[in-house]
């Protein structure tokens, strides 16, 4: 049961993969690429998870396992990116100077960093199961920085549009990621399930992205 809702939420981040990849062509926004790439990823995550007990224990389902952690450690990060984007396209004034996107730009490569030295050198993994979902995890685990980072700057972002343009969708979804996170001893469908309303709300952001937006002057 526990690996069906894992192949619900890959089949929910593929659709909203295609939805994505959609809105890139048709805004024209080289930023709404960075969610369709997470969404990506997140499809690959869950179907692994989902496939886990079929493939069973061995070192298959170890290699399979193995681009997960590579996922969250230097693609998620550049959502940091995708926030500023989606800040600059609303016409938000600080997101508009050159130096802001040197910033956001930065944060990322620092986080991706952090991840490689952090989270993927010596990376070991040991099998675990949820149900009767099979899947390896990190054996000595560590909080995921990168990870909670882009959060908390998707949720600062995500305020600021709320507030300044009436658009709650980045706020939502990053929020209701960072709770489900949070949440202390909470099986890893529980943080799955945040990162679909995540990147559900980073698509609904993605709407109003691109080209043919009206434009605010930097200053506004």
């Amino acid at each position: 049961m526990v690996s069906l809702v894992f192949a619900v939420f890959a089949l929910v981040h593929l659709c909203l993969t295609a939805w994505l990849v959609r809105l890139a062509l048709t805004r024209r926004s080289p930023f709404v690429w960075i969610a369709a790439l997470v969404a990506a990823g997140l499809v690959y995550d869950n179907g692994i998870v989902a496939l886990g007990s079929t493939l069973g224990e061995g070192p298959l389902l170890h290699a399979l396992n193995l681009p997960r952690f590579f996922v969250h450690a230097l693609v998620t990060p550049l959502l940091v990116v995708f926030a500023h984007g989606a800040a600059r396209d609303a016409g938000l004034g600080w997101a508009r100077h050159r130096a802001a996107g040197a910033v956001f730009a930065g944060a990322a490569v620092l986080l991706i960093a952090y991840g490689v030295v952090f989270e993927l050198a010596g990376l070991s993994l040991v099998a675990g199961s949820e149900g009767d979902a099979l899947r390896y995890s990190a054996a000595d685990p560590s909080p995921p920085v990168p990870s909670i980072a882009a959060i908390l700057v998707l949720v600062g972002v995500g305020l600021a549009l709320a507030v300044s343009r009436r658009e709650p969708w980045m706020l939502a979804g990053a929020a209701v990621m960072f709770l489900a996170a949070a949440l202390p001893s909470a099986p890893l469908a529980v943080g799955n399930l945040g990162e679909v309303a995540l990147i559900a709300g980073l698509a609904l952001t993605a709407r109003r992205m691109g080209t043919g937006l009206p434009r605010v002057a930097a200053g506004a």
